[in-house]
């Protein structure tokens, strides 16, 4: 009788065990409810107030939700529920595994990154995929394969035309980068050695991403003058490839070419016509910001860095080097004062030029402020290892006109910060809340369903990030919660490291990483890798 006593109460226990765990399943369905938020899910369609129920690292309903059946509830009455911004052009690349909980990205609202652009990446590929998997990051990070670096790889700084040999060999590592998990090819063709390139080998380097679905992103050969038949060779090397092309931070960075923006539309509307997917991307800031090497004649780094400084030692050869900076980088056809639209951001070898711009640096070293003396001064800051500088190249009715273009995204064109360190460019802390505040909010440049659009499922169709860019049950859950009186870029010329303001909540594959605007600390982002990677592994 005792025995039967004791297993009575032993199967009691189980039974309410178990039913406890029905329970617990039944009313706990969910990790995290989003409630009561106005939600774009950003197709572009206008907002809707809803419940979002995440499980997992996915959306698995959305309606009038229970709060009782999740784990957390975050309350977002009044505020704007948007997928997570994905930064289509930036060069996170260079510093992702050195600050993998990328502040400054997620601090804007972006939960996907994509580095690689404008011609350079970190090589091999596999090797940094295999670190951020180990470390860990706090949001999604896919990669291109940069046409410098590959070039640089195995030709070196030479301005010659590759051997058939050296372009058996770049394909060869465009492939191996592809398989390790790229999603297209960059080019940087002001850049080095990419300026040495000609249009057939963009070409056919180009044909070896094409078999697994990558894009062509382009920072294209001119920005000015010859902004059309730029653009016409980026859209050669997409069609004849049957690739999506982007063409990078588009802009007309000439005050001689302000105001005519057909040199940019009618050859991207033409292809589009002809079944070519052309895209742009824009940051929203009337200045840019590079490295000087794009200021100098292609010719002066021929050989590398060593060639450039026996250059500079002749007289002859300087002068045309002075001479070409002149016509290219301080020369206006509108009178202005270019010394005053040049800033350092950031100078190892001249740290005390930071945050000036060339009139006052020269000043500072006690120099008459000539464009003369400010040719030397670009040249020396070059021979003693190069600066990053910001120039205020466009203008403001430019930058309104290009965003309203229905196949044009937002984007930073910057990288990861370390706060506090040099002068960057605003871009890095500010571009999507920017947009938001500025060009939605202030001037009506856009409905803030068609910003969101543009930050989320245009990147994402582009890409073809699946799962990604949008609001809907069985999406990755990526989100982006926000005060839309509130969210705004704080970041300026003078003062960039500030973060935005009235951004609540940011979440990462399901996982909150952002708090009341500030960064949890978390790591649930991935590697987005590219169809090279996954057919590999299928």
């Amino acid at each position: 009788m005792k025995k039967l006593g004791i297993t009575v109460f032993f199967l009691a226990l189980v039974g309410l065990a178990i039913f406890g765990l029905q329970c617990s399943s039944r009313e706990m369905p969910y990790d995290l409810i989003i409630k009561g938020g106005h939600v774009i899910n950003g197709a572009g369609n206008p907002w809707f107030k809803a419940d979002i129920a995440i499980k997992g690292d996915k959306i698995v309903a959305i309606g009038r939700l229970d709060e009782s059946l999740a784990k957390k509830v975050i309350n977002a009455e009044g505020l704007m529920v948007t997928p997570g911004f994905i930064d289509v052009h930036t060069h996170c690349d260079r510093g992702i595994s050195r600050i993998p909980t990328a502040d400054n990205y997620l601090l804007q609202g972006v939960t996907t990154v994509v580095g690689g652009n404008c011609g350079g990446h970190p090589f091999p590929l596999a090797e940094l995929f295999k670190k951020l998997e180990e470390t860990g990051i706090s949001l999604n990070f896919a990669c291109l394969i940069g046409h410098n670096t590959i070039r640089r790889q195995v030709m070196g700084y030479k301005m010659e035309a590759p051997t058939p040999e050296e372009m058996a060999e770049m394909k060869r590592l465009i492939d191996q980068e592809m398989k390790a998990g790229a999603v297209g090819f960059s080019t940087g063709l002001a850049y080095l050695p990419g300026i040495y390139s000609t249009t057939e080998e963009l070409v056919e380097l180009a044909s070896a991403v094409a078999p697994y679905g990558g894009i062509y992103a382009s920072h294209i050969r001119d920005q000015g003058d010859k902004i059309t038949e730029a653009i016409e060779e980026a859209i050669t090397v997409g069609e004849r490839n049957g690739i999506p092309v982007l063409i990078s931070h588009i802009k007309l960075a000439k005050d001689s070419v302000w105001g005519e923006l057909e040199r940019i539309t009618r050859p991207v509307e033409a292809a589009r016509r002809r079944g070519v997917e052309v895209f742009l991307d824009q940051y929203p800031y009337t200045a840019t910001s590079s490295g000087f090497t794009s200021s100098f004649p292609s010719w002066a780094f021929e050989g590398g860095r060593d060639k450039f400084k026996e250059r500079l030692a002749d007289p002859t050869q300087y002068q045309k080097i002075k001479d070409f900076i002149i016509a290219r980088r301080l020369t206006s056809a509108r009178g202005r004062d270019k010394l005053e639209t040049i800033y350092i951001a950031y100078c190892k070898k001249f740290p005390q030029y930071e945050g000036k711009n060339l009139k006052q640096i020269l000043q500072l070293k006690g120099q008459k402020p000539t464009i003369e003396a400010a040719a030397d001064l670009i040249i020396d800051i070059e021979k003693n290892g190069g600066a990053q500088g910001v120039f205020f190249q466009m203008d403001e009715k430019d930058v309104e006109a290009l965003m309203r273009l229905p196949y044009l995204m937002h984007a930073s064109d910057g990288g990861i910060q370390q706060r506090g360190r040099g002068v960057p460019h605003p871009r890095n802390y500010g571009t999507f809340p920017r947009v938001i505040a500025r060009y939605v909010r202030e001037k009506h440049i856009l409905r803030l369903e068609e910003a969101i659009r543009k930050m989320t499922s245009l990147p994402a169709q582009m890409y073809r990030l699946t799962g990604r860019g949008l609001i809907a049950v069985g999406m990755y859950a990526d989100l982006t919660i926000f005060d839309p009186e509130k969210f705004e870029d704080k970041a300026t010329f003078a003062q960039p490291h500030q973060y935005s303001q009235g951004l609540e909540y940011v979440i990462v594959n399901g996982t909150v990483v952002v708090e009341h605007n500030r960064h949890t600390g978390k790591k649930p982002g991935r590697i987005l890798y590219g169809p090279g990677k996954t057919k590999e592994e299928s």
